[in-house]
């Protein structure tokens, strides 16, 4: 019984912070403490599966480095889904900064707006540059 109440448990924390990743938010603020809670909610979880381990074993006194183990794993998977979902919020906000989130937007449009974007450089600067330069000196 404790295992099953420990699983749905788990999968509820998970489903949890896929509900709040969904929401929009600009605020640096915000993110910053959404990102802390998706932490510590994943560590809590990792550390009451290692608590769940406690019940299986004759003295568990001996074994309360589960928990600790546990909490230590919840916490870099929290990272590591932070550190993920930031990456990829951050291309998606480049993206639709550029005004290029269109799904026909394709290699030969982006090297096309590559060029463009590289010409406008170099008219401001004065010069071409090419992928290619040579340098001779004596």
């Amino acid at each position: 019984m404790l295992r099953k109440t420990t699983i749905l448990l788990l999968l509820y924390l998970l489903n949890l912070n896929a509900a709040f990743g969904q929401e929009g938010k600009d605020d640096l603020a915000a993110a910053s403490i959404q990102d802390i809670s998706t932490v510590v909610a994943i560590g809590a979880g990792g550390a009451i599966l290692g608590l769940s381990t406690l019940s299986f074993v004759e003295e568990p006194g001996d074994h309360l480095k589960n928990v600790l183990i546990g909490g230590a794993i919840g916490i870099i998977i929290g990272v590591g889904v932070v550190a993920f979902k930031q990456a990829n919020l951050s291309q998606e906000q480049y993206i639709n900064s550029q005004g290029y989130n269109r799904p026909d937007f394709e290699t030969k449009d982006r090297l096309v707006w590559h060029n463009l974007q590289q010409n406008i450089i170099s008219k401001n600067i004065g010069e071409k540059y090419t992928q290619v330069q040579y340098t001779v000196s004596f």
